[in-house]
């Protein structure tokens, strides 16, 4: 009978089943290691996991969303704040609009409590705000007046201690007024609205627990004296309320969440012009940039999970060679040989998958059921598809990270792994070409991002164009990062050819280095996606903190502040009613000093008198000293409005005419537009004493103002003054622009230079007293400019503004400008430094743990010669230190540069490279790693028979 040279039937299926057995005997007898690598690879899979669960319990279902808005109830109606018959509103009933925007001086919108229709009960829900004693201050208190515990409001609140009010002086609370005040239940609690005693405490799951909320009775409001801010109806009945009814509601001005259309949502042939409302493209722009982001970061995490495991399976690849080469001399194929190998990290990478998948879900769903009524977490929706998922992904995790090994370890020939010499490998020619293709692949796919980014950054680019940008982008920062990977051999090849000139501890690691080229490039690898993904989320927090402080609108210069010197204060009761006081300069400035400090300065700032005004037919004539309602402004010229993108955002962010004060709109100020002075409110209000051109502007009549654009096109050095009545509607231009437009009464052309403040500030600018004489101003004290040394604490506001109640009532919040929150910047900046070290030194202890294992004969050889325990440990510092500087060098360059990349193609946003934290991250860190080897490494190890040269 002939010898059969053909395949075996089933061999392949023979192989995979001795591979995954040899794999799984290897792996109960390396126990230790064995778990290192499922515990590599089960954390990241927990936090994943988690994460999945914990996201998506946020989301509530749409039988929960509706529940948490409505309790049991049908519909709530709220003020649509129209000044139509024309408004729209989403199917929500939280985003609305109109198709003509022409006020209706005939329109007279309906009180929700006035349109309950029949066949339905109302709960009137009232939101007002008032405020509570603490100590010696009145601070602000939000207070809700409705029945509460009305069981149609199951599902949204709910009674979490004490009992319900049995009494007018009784109310709850929630537990964040408790804690506020350090208020017990039975205490008092003094408030504007009267003095209540706190018998339970009540979770409304539109809030926090922390949020400070004061609930009474219905009945309580007309007692409550406090101006009501907003009045919504709850309807109980039977009938739903449908999408027909709602559009009736908006045309009465009443915006509707109705639960029949929020589980039912109307066909868009039904919704008509409200499909589509609330869904602007820039948001889902910016959930897409977020999204490339959240991609990066994962796909960077899982790549350090495949390096770090790779470097531990290199490690077990050697203490596998003289196993794996009796099974090449008894006939084992190379495929058979690399399937061993692999195998394990299937094993390993399922296990551990399987286990931090669980792991994940099980905490994620004891801290939602632990959190459970809580305004967080909607309800437990755990991801078990996620989770499944999760369990392949580590398993190919493993796979991957045993791949490499897998693959040199079947090129040992059988002889020289059971030599008892071990010389350096000579690294193969592909890994170095293949990784050179990756890293061209890579700058071609950054540079293609990158560009299409820069060609849109200012105007914006089109929707369809953000996905292919942001994927091209994750996928240039992969391709890089698995290049630098590839070429690490050669990189540290070339790091290490000269070091003749290094001490001895680190000369001896940087040949170590390049002669186990199979055991250091590994962890070279490992530590440069840990500092990837370190630098990745450095530069991103640093990049949005900085945006942050850009997007800031200044309402004065740095620990100044304006109060009112003509306030509109509300009168007792609900309803508008409001009373124009006139105060003392002297007085309020005198209460500030004795509050503050003698070091406080004041300043009077003079303009128009405040036109106190209200639209309606009940106030035509308007409250206050200037009945005609009359206010000044700076006429902008048509070429130089700033036009705003749909995004909120200029339409070009290049645009100078979109930039300083009033540049891209107006944030709130009691620094009034045109302010009437001299030398004295220039530099106070510019931060700085004023040029010698700007006096001698105001001395011979004309103005100092703010910004370039309020002057002619011309360049003739002039800016117009205009008056308008604020009744009057706003004149329709023919481009979305910031600033408002109005119809002007009088016309007043000013000969004008530019003066920018150190902050951009929201007022137009300066002009002497003859000038407004001579325009017609009705020049009055409007507000005190107030400047302190430095920033009050939060408890002396409190006691300030209790002070100044004597003049402004219950409702002023005394504080002054601190800027944006740079300090919180710096801290997350540092945080996450903090993380990226644990992770790096994680990530090069474990590397050098491993490298020690694999060198204990060449430690053996160095103790036989005669070398000091104090070299051992200076050796393992060097060669952590090595490691640890070589991986984070390139991890900073691998993760700053795609992170760049992705936040280019959000519009606007700047990007930041945190110098400081990133030369800690490459300096400091190695350093660190390099002490903590040299501290925990043991000077002396027992010497086998065959290490010494006995």
């Amino acid at each position: 009978m002939a010898l059969g040279l053909g395949p075996v039937p089933g061999g392949r299926r023979h192989r995979a089943a001795l591979a995954l057995r040899l794999a799984w005997r290897d792996i109960r007898a390396h126990r230790g290691r064995s778990a290192l690598v499922m515990a590599l690879i089960a954390l990241p899979i927990a936090a994943f996991s988690g994460a999945a669960t914990l996201a998506q319990s946020m989301l509530p279902t749409p039988a929960e969303a509706v529940v948490r808005a409505l309790g049991q109830t049908q519909a709530r109606l709220g003020d649509m704040h129209s000044s139509n018959a024309h408004g729209l509103q989403n199917v929500a009933g939280d985003a609305f609009t109109s198709t003509d925007h022409t006020p209706d001086p005939d329109f007279v919108a309906t009180r929700p409590v006035d349109a309950v229709p029949a066949g339905y009960r109302a709960l009137p829900y009232a939101r007002f705000q008032t405020t509570a004693t603490a100590g010696r201050a009145q601070v602000p208190l939000a207070a809700v007046a409705a029945d509460v515990l009305d069981p149609a409001f199951d599902g949204r609140m709910a009674l979490l201690s004490g009992r319900g009010p049995a009494a007018s002086s009784e109310a709850l609370a929630s537990p964040g007024v408790l804690e506020r005040f350090r208020k017990e239940l039975g205490n008092e609690l003094a408030t504007a609205a009267g003095t209540f005693v706190l018998v339970g405490t009540v979770r409304d799951l539109q809030t926090a627990d922390s949020g400070s909320v004061l609930y009474l009775a219905a009945d309580q409001l007309p007692a409550a004296g406090a101006a009501t801010v907003d009045t919504d109806v709850y309807l109980v009945g039977p009938a739903p309320v449908e999408w027909a009814q709602v559009r009736g509601f908006n045309a009465r001005g009443i915006d509707v969440t109705s639960r029949h259309v929020l589980l039912d949502p109307p066909a868009d042939t039904e919704l008509g012009a409200a499909a589509g409302l609330g869904t602007g493209g820039y948001s889902s722009y910016r959930a897409q940039t977020y999204l490339s982001f959240g991609a990066l970061a994962g796909v960077l995490a899982l790549l350090e999970v495949v390096l770090l495991a790779g470097a531990a399976f290199a490690v077990g690849a050697r203490k596998q060679h003289r196993d794996l080469a009796l099974l090449a001399a008894s006939g084992a194929e190379s495929a058979t040989l690399r399937a061993v190998v692999t195998s394990s990290g299937v094993w390993l990478g399922a296990a551990g998958g399987a286990v931090g998948a669980a792991v994940g879900l099980a905490a994620a769903s004891g801290v939602v059921l632990l959190a459970a009524g809580r305004a967080a977490f909607a309800g437990l929706h755990p991801q078990w598809p996620a989770a499944l998922a999760l369990v392949l992904v580590g398993a190919g995790a493993g796979y991957l990270a045993a791949l490499v090994p897998a693959r040199a370890v079947a090129k040992a020939a059988a002889a020289g792994a059971l030599a008892a010499g071990r010389g350096a490998h000579r690294p193969a020619r592909w890994p170095a070409r293949l990784g050179l293709a990756l890293v061209a692949a890579a700058a071609v796919a950054l540079a293609a991002s990158a560009a299409a980014a820069l060609a849109t950054r200012q105007t914006g680019a089109a929707e369809e164009w953000v996905v292919p940008s942001n994927v091209l982008a994750v996928g240039g920062a992969a391709c890089l990062v698995l290049g630098l990977v590839l070429l690490a051999s050669r990189i540290i090849a070339f790091a290490t050819a000269r070091t003749g000139w290094l001490p001895v501890p680190l000369r001896l690691a940087a040949r170590d280095a390049a002669r186990n080229n199979t055991r250091t490039p590994p962890a070279v690898a490992a530590v440069l996606a840990a500092a990837t993904l370190a630098s990745a989320l450095m530069v991103g927090a640093a990049s949005a903190g900085e945006q942050s402080s850009q997007d800031y609108a200044w309402a004065y210069n740095p620990n100044q502040t304006a109060l009112p010197l003509q306030p509109m204060v509300r009168g007792p009761g609900p309803g508008q009613n409001y009373d124009v006081k006139e105060l003392d300069p002297a007085a309020v400035a005198g209460l500030l000093r004795r509050e503050l400090g003698t070091g406080t300065g004041t300043l009077v700032l003079r303009a128009a008198a405040t036109p106190h005004c209200l639209g309606g037919e009940d106030n035509r004539e308007g409250i206050g000293t200037t009945p005609d309602c009359t206010a000044y402004m700076l006429q902008t010229p048509a070429g130089n409005r700033c036009v705003q993108a749909p995004d909120g955002k200029p339409a070009d962010l290049a645009d100078w005419r979109c930039t300083g004060s009033l540049g891209a709109g107006r944030p709130g100020s009691q620094i009034p537009p045109i302010v009437v002075g001299g030398a004295p409110e220039l530099a106070a209000l510019l931060g700085r004493a004023p040029g010698e051109a700007a006096l001698a502007m105001l001395a011979r009549g004309g103005m100092v103002a703010t910004n370039k654009t309020f002057l002619a096109e011309t360049g003739a050095g002039t800016a117009t003054l205009i008056s308008y009545d604020i009744r009057q509607p706003l004149v329709q231009g023919p481009a979305r622009t910031f600033m408002p437009e109005w119809e002007p009464q009088t016309t007043r052309v000013l000969d004008a230079l530019v003066e920018e403040p150190g902050k951009a500030l929201p007022f137009y600018g300066v002009i002497s007293p003859a000038t407004a004489a001579a325009a017609g101003m009705d020049v009055a004290d409007v507000a005190l400019l107030v400047e302190v040394d430095k920033a009050p604490p939060a408890a002396l506001n409190d006691q300030v503004s209790s002070a100044l109640a004597e003049f402004y009532g219950p409702y002023l919040s005394f504080r002054v400008e601190t800027g944006g929150d740079s300090a919180g910047v710096a801290v997350t900046l540092w945080l996450a430094v903090a993380a990226g070290a644990l992770v790096t030194l994680s990530a090069a202890g474990i590397t050098a743990g491993l490298a020690l294992a694999d060198g204990r004969a060449d430690h053996a050889v160095l103790a036989g010669v005669g070398a000091g325990p104090g070299l051992r440990k200076s050796l393992s510092a060097a060669q952590t230190l090595l490691t640890a500087w070589l991986g984070t060098v390139l991890g900073i360059g691998a993760g700053a540069l795609p992170t760049a990349v992705v936040l280019l193609q959000q519009r606007g946003m700047p990007i930041v490279l945190p110098w400081l934290q990133l030369g800690a991250l490459a300096l400091a860190v190695p350093l660190v790693g390099a002490g903590a080897a040299w501290l925990l490494t043991r000077g002396k190890m027992p010497l086998p028979r065959r290490g010494t040269l006995a």
